[in-house]
């Protein structure tokens, strides 16, 4: 028995066991999950690909269309064109254009007309009169213009007949640009079947054109055999393939199988209208080959592995013993030399004699040995994020400078309204904060690049490797990971916390370590300046853009701190709403975002949504906390918050719409509700949003005399109250928000 336990705690047994499970199993893992990042990589370079086909398709389509337009200006231009447009003289335009144009040039459409928009000759138009090609917004500004120059001439694609064409027009001038312009000049050609068959043959793109629902194509991008259609066989498998259809105008590439795969983009026509839709058809058999043959020696590999390692394990058995036998000895020699080396005295049996032999002797000179090391490490470390420190960082910045590694980027990261976090959280959140974004910046940064904490809320990172559109991605990277951070988005519930990041570049953007700092720093104020949560790179217009906006900027800054500092006091005040004017500005923001507000706007009901309760300060606390139903007189008493939280406000901001969320948000669409009894569209906008904002989360907040409502009851509750309680042009649009907002906030959490 006692030799068994012997054998159960050796070296042999346990390194044997410990190849077989630590050598195996992470294997197995790293290869499955080589694999799938593998095929991850390869699809998102195969939708690279495409769409990068597909914007080279559209040049040489510009290409073609430059050379329209080059036509049209030469006849355009042309002095005699300009005598003749006067004269109407149709024969001599006949003559000149419409004879040997359409066949010596491959034009499909002709049309010269004068400025009063009488066509003087046509060719291919199928609406005799032009009006709809002539009433174009661009081709009328074109003619009526009072001075012209060599640029005044146009292309594009323009649907004429019920067809695309590409087309290219000019004024028609005197050949030394003088003018008033007496009319204008479009050639055009049609994009037909055997136009697209045509780039193919000459460029080798595989390449489509829809509009309308008509497929214009050289190839049916829905089958998934190579068999020869035709055109109008092409339409009828439009038709039958319907939804393949809209997914191109949903995404910008579609799959289809295993067979073949679809990159598009919209065209707009001169006018910038959406036309229809512009592509092109690869095969995937290469994207397919390379997974298939990946993954074929991924299993071969894993074969291969196993053995290696079952082979080893046994070799190992055998051989490692004696050898560490005979270390020991001579470690014990060394101890007698004072050698500085330390082992784990853990483990089997011949490790525990080993390491206790060694570590008699290392102890001593050990200990002062790590005493130096740490209080070096102190002196350059921040106590609380373990990042190198300020001192640390001028030194480093200084000695890299002096050692001549250049280019050398600096990027400073600063969390946005870190001193509100700090004041609505308290101080000892705000240190876990600094410590999670310390952590984040370094996992999100190579090993080899230095990180520090530069000030209060500030990081500093110095980057010496890749391209400035690498180094600026980098910035990125971080900016996005401390945005998606679901640590840091626990310890602020529902605020979330973010950075502004600013960078330059030593020797371009400064010639010394203190300049490049300061150039930095601007670039860093501008991405404050600039809505906060960005990155920008420093650039010498940034100087006078930031002097210019400072005043605004710090007004801006003073008002948004006013109304943090007092929403903090207004939902400390009510425990069962926790986080509630927060909650109403996020729904606010939603809503107003969905509606396509200005940015303007969107700073208004933020501060405005904010606020909105702020007069609930003087409502006595008994009555706030009442778990029952309030009597009339203390109905009254909660009424008046709006006009109290009116009174507070105004000295606060000048702006109506911020008052009016804040004295308003209780109005009734139907003029049933307080303090102003107003209805429908008297009701300022920004109250009204706030309104459907303020009660769904009041519906879905625990409350004193009630539990919250589901989200579905709550939608009912808004939907049963449209047009009567609620703006009905908004309740819709709200539920849809809220919805659109959970699915993307789910997508982002699996990506993540």
């Amino acid at each position: 028995m006692k030799k068994l336990k012997y054998y159960f705690n050796s070296l042999g047994f346990k390194v044997n066991n410990a190849l077989l499970l630590v050598g195996i199993i992470p294997i197995i893992v790293f290869l499955v999950f080589n694999n799938i990042m593998v095929s991850k990589y390869f699809s998102a370079i195969e939708e690279k690909n495409i769409l990068d086909k597909t914007q080279q398709a559209y040049k040489i389509f510009q290409s073609k269309n430059l050379e329209i337009e080059t036509l049209a200006k030469d006849y355009a231009i042309w002095d005699d064109t300009y005598e003749k447009i006067e004269q109407k003289d149709k024969v001599w335009f006949k003559e000149n254009f419409l004879d040997y144009i359409p066949s010596d040039l491959d034009m499909d459409l002709i049309v010269v007309a004068d400025k009063n928009k009488e066509i003087v000759a046509e060719y291919g138009l199928q609406d005799k009169d032009g009006s709809e090609l002539l009433e174009d917004k661009t081709i009328h500004k074109l003619v009526n213009k009072d001075y012209y120059d060599s640029n005044d001439t146009f292309k594009g694609i323009k649907e004429v007949n019920g067809n695309l064409y590409m087309i290219g027009f000019a004024p028609i001038i005197k050949s030394n640009y003088e003018g008033p312009s007496r009319g204008i000049v479009i050639f055009g050609k049609k994009i037909t079947f055997e136009f697209v068959k045509e780039i193919e043959q000459q460029f080798g793109y595989t390449v489509f054109f829809l509009h309308h629902d008509q497929l214009i194509s050289n190839e049916v991008i829905f089958l998934y055999d190579n068999r020869v259609i035709t055109e109008e066989q092409i339409n009828e498998e439009v038709k039958n393939n319907s939804h393949i259809i809209k997914q191109i105008k949903k995404k910008r590439v579609v799959e289809l199988g295993k067979t073949k795969i679809i990159g598009s983009m919209s065209i707009q026509d001169i006018s910038n209208k959406e036309l229809g839709y512009m592509g092109v058809i690869e095969s995937r058999d290469l994207f397919f080959s390379t997974l298939s043959f990946i993954r074929r020696n991924t299993f071969e590999i894993l074969l291969i592995s196993c053995s290696l390692i079952l082979f080893i394990s046994l070799k190992l058995k055998n051989n490692i013993i004696n050898p560490i036998q005979n270390l020991e000895k001579e470690i014990t020699k060394i101890s007698q030399n004072q050698s500085l080396v330390h082992v784990n005295v853990k483990g089997p049996n011949e490790i525990v004699r080993l390491g206790s032999a060694f570590n008699q002797m290392t102890d001593s000179i050990y200990k002062h040995k790590k005493e130096n090391e740490n209080l070096k490490i102190i002196s350059n470390t921040d106590d609380l994020t373990s990042l190198y420190n300020h001192r640390y960082f001028y030194e480093c910045l200084n000695n890299k400078i002096s050692q001549g590694i250049k280019p050398l980027t600096l990027l400073i990261c600063d969390i946005d309204k870190f001193k509100a976090l700090n004041d609505t959280y308290g101080y000892t959140t705000g240190d876990m904060i600094l410590k999670e974004v310390a952590n984040v910046i370094k996992e999100s940064v190579k090993e080899s690049e230095f990180v520090f904490r530069y000030g209060g809320e500030e990081f500093a990172v110095l980057l010496e490797s890749g391209t400035l559109e690498q180094i600026f991605q980098t910035a990125e990277k971080i900016r996005v990971n401390i945005m998606k951070s679901k640590k840091l988005g626990e310890y602020v519930s529902y605020l979330t916390v973010t950075v502004s990041n600013g960078l330059a570049t030593y020797p371009f953007d400064a010639s010394d370590a203190e300049n490049l700092v300061e150039k930095a720093n601007k670039a860093l104020y501008f991405s404050k300046q600039n809505g906060r949560n960005k990155s920008y790179i420093y650039n010498k217009e940034m100087d006078e853009l930031l002097e210019k906006n400072y005043d605004e900027f710090e007004k801006q800054e003073l008002l948004m701190n006013s109304a943090f500092a007092l929403t903090a006091a207004i939902d400390a005040k009510d425990v069962y709403t926790g986080k509630h004017s927060e909650m109403v500005a996020k729904y606010s923001l939603l809503l107003a975002e969905k509606l396509k507000l200005l940015k303007q706007d969107k700073y208004i009901i933020r501060i405005g949504a904010l606020l909105h309760d702020c007069g609930k300060i003087g409502i006595p606390d008994d009555i706030i906390h009442k778990p029952g139903k309030l009597t009339d007189e203390e109905f009254t008493i909660v009424k008046n918050h709006t006009l109290l939280g009116n009174s507070i406000v105004k000295y606060i901001v000048k702006n109506a719409g911020i008052v009016s969320c804040v004295r308003n948000h209780h109005e009734r669409w139907d003029g049933r509700g307080y303090p102003d009894g107003l209805s429908g569209e008297d009701i300022p906008l920004y109250a009204r949003i706030v309104c459907i904002a303020d009660t769904y989360h009041a519906m879905t907040s625990d409350r004193p005399y009630r539990n919250a409502l589901s989200q579905e009851q709550a939608f009912e509750e808004l939907r049963k109250n449209k047009g009567t309680q609620f703006d009905p042009g908004l309740v819709d649009l709200f539920i849809q928000t809220i919805c659109e907002d959970e699915y993307e906030n789910k997508i982002d959490e699996c990506s993540v």
